[in-house]
């Protein structure tokens, strides 16, 4: 038999209401019930099955259409010069793609590269983006995890993103099962400069708080992935030249020893609505204006 708080949560995901612009439309606790039936309609409706590849799902969104790049400089300059340089790739697809990021030399490589970057820290405020009009497709890719402002994005969106824009952020899974188990045994292997991982109610939460809804969330399906003949051969000559990234980390617990961490799903899959199953490493994340929520892509 089910217990009170279910019972609950049921009675109030079988009421015929809205989505609400904001938890605290439907009640003053954000744990009350209707506040999280709310929150799970939400997520609901933003479900989309598992994609193949992050970089191809942004530059599929940004053929054609006026992008503004936040964070465009690599870590490693050098990956400047790789065809799969996301912002290089975007670059190239979108009808103009405007990029911005605090790192000045790096900016500085951009600009003799060719490429239309400007230097600025958006915590401050849009600044010379301002000028710039409207953006169609705002990128955030897999920098949410670094920064420690993380309105910044939201607000940048807000301010930024044309009536039918929308801002795309993609950041490591947290519920990836080789993330959860390596946390589960106290293995150390995140990116050192990583402070957080954005899950999607939080990535709701923050879209809502500026006047955004998250529209979609989904994940990378690393099994579809594997099989694609050209990344299987880029993984073989990333291994013969030494380059490849192995899942490697380090237990903090127990005897000092570096450990490997599963590449593959160690956990069972969870299941979402649309059967939507979310074990990739990446998850990805469309928000949007509220007035154009009601479309379903």
């Amino acid at each position: 038999m089910k217990n009170v708080a279910s019972q609950r949560i049921s009675q109030a995901l079988a009421e015929d209401r809205p989505i609400p612009g904001r938890w605290s439309d439907a009640s003053d606790d954000p744990n009350d019930v209707r506040a999280l039936a709310g929150r799970a309609r939400t997520l609901r409706a933003a479900w989309r099955e598992p994609i193949a590849d992050r970089a191809e799902f942004i530059v599929d969104r940004c053929t054609g259409r006026r992008v503004l790049d936040i964070g465009c400089v690599a870590h490693d300059v050098e990956r400047m010069k790789s065809p799969q340089w996301l912002h290089g790739r975007v670059a190239a697809a979108a009808s103009s793609c405007l990029g911005v990021d605090v790192l000045p030399e790096g900016v500085a490589r951009m600009v003799e590269a060719g490429y239309e970057v400007v230097t600025h820290d958006l915590t401050q405020g849009p600044g010379p983006l301002a000028d710039a009009g409207r953006f169609d497709v705002i990128v955030a890719g897999e920098l949410i995890e670094h920064v420690p402002a993380l309105d910044m994005l939201f607000t940048a969106a807000r301010d930024l993103l044309g009536p039918d824009g929308e801002l795309i952020i993609t950041t490591p899974n947290p519920w990836a099962p080789h993330r959860v188990a390596a946390g589960q045994r106290g293995d150390c292997w995140e990116n050192a400069d990583h402070i957080m991982l954005a899950f999607p109610s939080g990535i709701a939460e923050l879209a809502e708080r500026n006047g955004l809804i998250l529209s979609e969330a989904t994940t990378t399906r690393p099994e579809a992935r594997s099989r694609r003949p050209l990344e299987m051969a880029r993984q073989v000559r990333r291994h013969l030249r030494g380059t490849a990234w192995l899942r490697l980390g380090f237990a903090t617990r127990g005897p000092e020893k570096p450990v490997r961490i599963q590449a593959g799903p160690s956990l069972p899959s969870t299941h979402g609505p649309r059967g939507a199953v979310f074990v990739g490493e990446t998850f990805v994340y469309v928000v949007r204006r509220r007035s154009d929520s009601a479309s379903s892509d």
